[in-house]
């Protein structure tokens, strides 16, 4: 039997609206790793929690959906939080905490553990703290050993970039990363083909870009995909993204055709926009 078991390395928080009083589970990490569940993958969720009520949140969140959290390490300290202000839908980031995200690295224990999956997805933002605390240089030192690492043991990788495009980084990184998934809303079809040419020559085997309401793209081997963005109500925007990737790899995983697998992430991420919370 083929191997689609998919383990996400990310960050987590409480996702708080002040306006409504709600809170839910969120973050890059999370929201990506239940997308894969939903959607029939074998997931798991390395991460870091806060040894508080929201930390518990985080941990009931995951077995809930039975993802496998076992590698989800525990500091005493607060666990990240993210306040978020809705307009017209469109969820807006107004304050955030990162608390014990600023901890968070992989250890020993965690590539062995991961070293049992087909395929490891990365969201480097879950390390951007590093940059904050200790500076640019660490979070490069600290993403490029973290992936050299998965690389090493064989694990297939995948990278949530969203808007960032740094040739520093992404040199470090060339050939170790699979599929590069990037966010740029304010492409236009000339820059488009542009940008993917840019990016296919840092070793990526495919590459994934989201741009909002104007659908999504990748490149893969020589041609330009696209699939325009489903016709939805808005109701909240937030994590929209993370749970296109998800669906994305849920396909990839399985080895669908690319276009096949834009279009299943894009109507996923189109219900996603029906619900309050990321999930």
């Amino acid at each position: 039997m083929i191997n689609q078991k998919v383990c996400v390395i990310g960050d987590n928080c409480i996702d708080i609206y002040p306006e409504s009083g709600k809170k839910y589970v969120g973050g890059n990490g999370i929201n990506s790793a239940i997308a894969l569940k939903r959607n029939g993958i074998d997931t798991g969720y390395v991460g870091i929690i806060g040894n508080d009520v929201e930390g518990e949140l985080v941990i009931a969140a995951l077995k809930n959906e039975n993802i496998d959290c076992s590698r989800v390490s525990k500091l005493n300290k607060k666990t990240a939080w993210t306040k978020i202000e809705l307009y017209k839908g469109d969820r807006v980031f107004v304050n955030e905490s990162l608390g014990v995200q600023l901890k968070f690295d992989l250890i020993e224990e965690d590539y062995d553990y991961l070293s049992n999956f087909a395929f490891v997805h990365h969201t480097i933002f879950s390390n951007w703290p590093t940059a904050v605390s200790d500076g640019i240089e660490s979070y490069y030192e600290k993403i490029e050993n973290q992936i050299q690492r998965l690389h090493s043991n064989r694990v297939r990788v995948s990278v949530d970039f969203s808007e960032q495009f740094d040739e520093k980084l992404l040199a470090s990184l060339k050939n170790f990363v699979d599929l590069g998934f990037f966010s740029r809303p304010e492409l236009s079809p000339t820059e488009l083909k542009e940008e993917f040419k840019k990016l296919y020559g840092y070793g990526f085997s495919v590459i994934v870009i989201t741009m909002g309401a104007k659908g999504s793209a990748a490149f893969f081997g020589s041609d330009i995909i696209t699939q325009p963005a489903i016709p939805t109500k808005v109701i909240d925007t937030l994590g929209v993204g993370d749970a296109f990737i998800g669906a994305f790899l849920s396909q990839w995983a399985r080895k669908k055709k690319i276009k096949l697998a834009l279009n299943f992430a894009a109507n996923y991420a189109a219900n996603t926009c029906l619900i309050n919370g990321a999930f």
